[in-house]
């Protein structure tokens, strides 16, 4: 491992803000058991998502089991059997887990991070004659889960950027839904894909007309749901001791799902673009031949005037203004060789030649809302030659009205909505709060509450996401 990356590991674990970036010393899928190996249990603390994945980007496939759990040991395993569709008995595997230890306590009691629970992907090589694997039982003793499963082919072929979003939770500004979308597809993106836990009523009906419309994907990410009664009352509840709604879980089930070239994980106020032509054209010229596996994009704050939040008018898209404000780095990636992903760098590749390279032709525009609503009095204004679309600003600013002008009716109410910043506020507030009493980030249970008092939010309720097994 070399310097930069280990510098930015140390970064990482020690602002608690990332959370699994410890690379196991063996992969998962290299493992074997010896005798110093051992079986998870049925009190083991964890929960799995509905879904296991058949990988067959690498020959042999990799089998992949998505979970939250507690302090997960290179010497445990999972006992699963496998269902085929070609034999009547399955086959019994046992399979490893990527180990994260984030929160696993070393010998003075410390651990990395102050949540219990860490996102965790569990991984074997599975053979058979046949390749059709029907559904996948996970035994624990007496505690038992059964989830399906879903193929990865060599699908990456696709022209185009899928971008994958990661969980929108207690979220009110809808008109950066509209400029995501208008931008990102103008930088080449074909596809999007949206977890969707909390937001507002506006929010809600903005996702649910593109979803309708064709032109994005909204998937449920609702709580994580509780432990079996047997040992729930023992044990942390997952939505209290979870980091931000385990973003590392839903953005490494979104990368497994891509079928397009090239990916990226973004939040709903980045737009990453190069300074010249179109995002997609230019990833194509870095990647497609040489040993590059993901691009890396510095981080500029983008003010925007005048402000969409209460104006509704996108007009500041013509002249972005840009701050002197650090932020971290986002990247762009090709899908077929990426192993894991981070927020903010590529962990792995499936092809160890790849490397992440950072970009000096690019940028992620970043317009966060703390920057829009900024007196500019107080902050340092920088020149960059970055513009949100490649070309004919002003058609896409006459594209983003009429897609508003659609919105009077959506939304039922003789004006369109300006966004609530007290909601902002208060979340904010409780995030800050946790962050000052070293608890974990988990804003799913520990901001609930308080969220719940200023708003009547629209919650994901869809069950069955999330399955902590049970008890026979």
């Amino acid at each position: 491992m070399n310097f930069l990356v280990l510098l930015i590991l140390s970064f990482c674990i020690s602002f608690t803000k990332c959370v699994n970036y410890e690379q196991p010393q063996v992969p998962p899928h290299l493992r074997v058991p010896d005798e110093k190996s051992e079986p998870i249990n049925a009190s083991f603390p964890l929960t799995f998502y509905k879904d296991a994945y058949v990988d067959f980007r690498t020959s042999p496939p990799r089998l992949r089991i998505f979970a939250l759990a507690g302090c997960l040991l290179e010497n445990q395993y999972l006992e699963v059997d496998v269902f085929w569709k070609e034999f009547r008995s399955p086959k019994l595997l046992k399979i490893f887990g990527d180990a994260h230890k984030a929160n696993c306590r070393d010998s003075s009691g410390i651990s990395a991070t102050p949540c219990y629970y860490v996102a965790n992907t569990f991984v074997a090589n599975v053979t058979s004659s046949g390749d059709e694997v029907e559904k996948i039982v996970i035994h624990m003793g007496r505690r038992k889960v059964s989830l399906g499963v879903k193929k990865i082919e060599n699908q990456f072929s696709e022209e185009g950027i899928t971008v994958c979003l990661q969980p929108i939770y207690y979220y009110t500004q809808w008109q950066n839904i509209l400029l995501y979308l208008e931008a990102w597809r103008a930088q080449g993106a074909t596809r999007f894909i949206v977890y969707f836990h909390s937001g507002t009523r506006e929010v809600k009906r903005v996702l649910d007309y593109f979803r309708d419309k064709g032109l994005m994907e909204v998937r449920p990410w609702p709580s994580f749901g509780a432990l079996p009664p047997e040992i729930s009352g023992k044990l942390p509840d997952f939505d209290s001791n979870t980091y931000s709604f385990s973003y590392f879980l839903a953005m490494n089930l979104c990368i497994l799902d891509i079928k397009t070239s090239i990916g990226t994980v973004s939040d709903l106020d980045e737009i990453i673009v190069p300074k010249n032509g179109n995002l997609l054209d230019y990833a194509k010229k870095e990647m497609e031949t040489t040993n590059v596996g993901a691009l890396s994009f510095e981080n500029v704050y983008v003010k925007l005037v005048p402000n969409l939040y209460e104006s509704n008018d996108f007009s500041g898209l013509e002249k972005p203004i840009f701050l002197e404000k650090w932020g971290a780095r986002k990247y762009i990636f090709n899908a077929s060789t990426i192993d894991i992903a981070q927020v903010h760098f590529a962990r792995s590749f499936l092809d160890f030649s790849k490397i992440e390279k950072n970009s000096s032709d690019g940028a992620l525009l970043h317009y966060r809302f703390d920057v829009q609503v900024a007196d500019l009095s107080n902050a340092t204004v920088i020149q960059k030659s970055f513009n949100f679309f490649p070309n004919q600003t002003k058609s896409h600013i006459e594209n983003l009205k009429d897609t508003v002008g659609n919105f009077f009716k959506i939304f039922g109410t003789p004006n369109l909505p300006k966004v609530n910043f007290n909601l902002i506020n208060v979340l904010n507030k409780c995030i800050q709060t946790i962050k000052n009493s070293g608890k974990c980030k988990a804003t799913g249970g520990l901001c609930k509450a308080e969220m719940d008092r200023v708003y009547n939010w629209i919650y994901e309720k869809t069950e069955n996401i999330f399955l902590a097994g049970k008890f026979e």
